[in-house]
């Protein structure tokens, strides 16, 4: 049976999302925008930034699960990392938002890479070992779903923070300064507010969550000791198609995410206000939506109920293209908004729930139900997302310069604007519809799952 996940566990471990959330939405959705509209980088400078910086950061990811994986402290294996890490986590993020004005476009460069490679390195720190605790926090099949459903509804609505607030909390803290709405100043503040809330959120769940004791009381062995920590994971049973999958999601979410903001202000010729509630309703639905997909999954599964948001999105962002006139709030743009909400609400749930079930087949495969590395496994995933929006908001970033995209000018030229509406409807809807095959090799059903929980419970009973 499945075991009861408590309330206040779920809680505290569900809030250092709101950290990780605004983090990675805000640099997402405006990083990109920031560094060519108010730093003044070119646009394919900007996308190379993102590319470097992420890629480099990517390479630390498997070597903190390792760490993450070995440590034995006191109040657990994955803890102390976030307590240490959660107030240098929101300093460098204000970093991010501090570039000097400078006229030098290498040295501009350079130091929005490095900044980036900070901040990141320390996303790596926390973000690795918490969500590493998904599956020592909820042992089985279903309340891992709840558990990372509790996860999806702070990310969604932190998400719609991250997506929405940051260019009008410039403008207002510009505007205070009574400074232009596009200065620098007020994404410097908006940096530092973002700042101080992701360390709180970090520091609650450090404070909140007790990690529970491990089989036999003993801290896990990585087997990356003996070999070497990338190769190792190829040999875990489900972690490559979902590894896959989550990469592909990731690269369809990062096309969208990093593009949105030139197409509602380009393209679509809206004013900020509006842009805002956009971007505001697309995160609450998708918030809204995760009760719906756990409920789906119940009676599909996971890949089936996947399949459905993915189709969704393929279906539903073309049309959103297609039918939202410049200059106008349409109906047509409203429902469109809504309709993709409800598909990002899958595409961010259910990659985090499968992960989780293809432990028990590591450890099985491995010979000793002690000898676990979920660590190591995390930090896969989260050298994909890195390594998959990276490319995205690079490739972005260098179409943008390609196409002669003007920065800091209102009218942009046909060619700009024709290749940020075919990102948004065309680019992004095939790679969420080339994911649907993907789905469909992920190998654990629930009934696989129980089975290997059962075995393993039964090795455990035996030493």
């Amino acid at each position: 049976m499945p075991t009861p996940l408590p309330r206040r566990l779920a809680l505290g471990y569900g809030v250092a999302e709101v950290g990780a959330s605004l983090s990675y939405n805000a640099i997402n959705f405006f990083l990109l925008f920031f560094l060519v509209e108010v730093a003044r980088l070119r646009p394919e400078l900007a996308g190379a930034v993102l590319l470097l910086g992420r890629v480099f950061d990517a390479v630390t990811d498997p070597l903190m699960g390792v760490w993450s994986d070995r440590v034995r402290a006191r109040r657990g294996t994955r803890t102390p990392f976030i307590a240490r890490g959660a107030l240098p986590f929101g300093l460098t993020f204000a970093l991010l938002w501090a570039l000097p004005a400078l006229e030098h476009q290498g040295a501009l460069l350079a130091l929005a890479a490095a900044a980036l490679l900070l901040h990141t390195l320390v996303y790596t720190f926390v973000q690795v070992p918490y969500l590493a605790m998904t599956p020592e926090l909820a042992p089985d099949y279903e309340s891992r779903t709840v558990l990372s459903g509790y996860r999806v509804v702070f990310a969604t609505f932190a998400s719609l923070v991250a997506a929405a607030a940051p260019p009008l909390l410039a403008a207002q803290f510009n505007a205070w300064r009574g400074l232009p709405e596009g200065a620098a100043f007020g994404w410097r503040a908006m940096g530092l507010l973002f700042g101080a809330l992701m360390s709180l959120a970090y520091a609650a769940t450090a404070l909140a969550v007790r990690e529970p004791a491990r089989p036999g009381g003993r801290a896990a062995v990585p087997a990356a000791r003996r070999e070497g920590a990338l190769r190792s994971l190829a040999a875990a049973h489900g972690y490559l198609p979902v590894l896959a999958l989550f990469a592909t999601l990731t690269l369809g979410l990062g096309t969208l995410s990093s593009i949105l903001p030139f197409f509602l202000a380009s393209r679509l010729q809206l004013p900020p206000a509006v842009q805002t509630g956009l971007l505001g309703l697309l995160f609450v639905v998708a918030a809204l939506s995760v009760p719906l997909w756990t409920r789906l999954s119940s009676r599909l599964g996971k890949r089936g109920a996947l399949s459905v948001g993915l189709a969704l999105l393929a279906v539903s962002l073309p049309a959103l293209v297609l039918m939202s006139p410049a200059g106008a709030l349409s109906a047509a743009l409203l429902l469109g908004t809504v309709v993709v909400g409800v598909g990002v609400g899958a595409v961010l749930l259910f990659p985090w729930a499968m992960l989780p079930d293809v432990l028990e087949f590591d450890a099985l495969a491995r010979g000793a139900a002690r000898e676990r590395r979920d660590g190591l496994l995390y930090a896969g995933f989260t050298f994909a997302q890195k390594l998959a929006f990276a490319l995205a908001a690079a490739l972005n970033g260098f179409m943008l310069g390609a196409l002669g995209y003007r920065a800091g000018e209102s009218v942009q030229p046909p060619s700009a604007l024709a290749g940020v509406s075919w990102t948004v409807g065309g680019t992004a809807a095939f790679v969420f519809l080339l994911a649907l095959p993907l789905v469909w090799r992920y190998p654990i059903s629930r009934r696989a799952h129980e089975a290997a929980r059962e075995r393993l419970a039964a090795r455990d009973a035996e030493v």
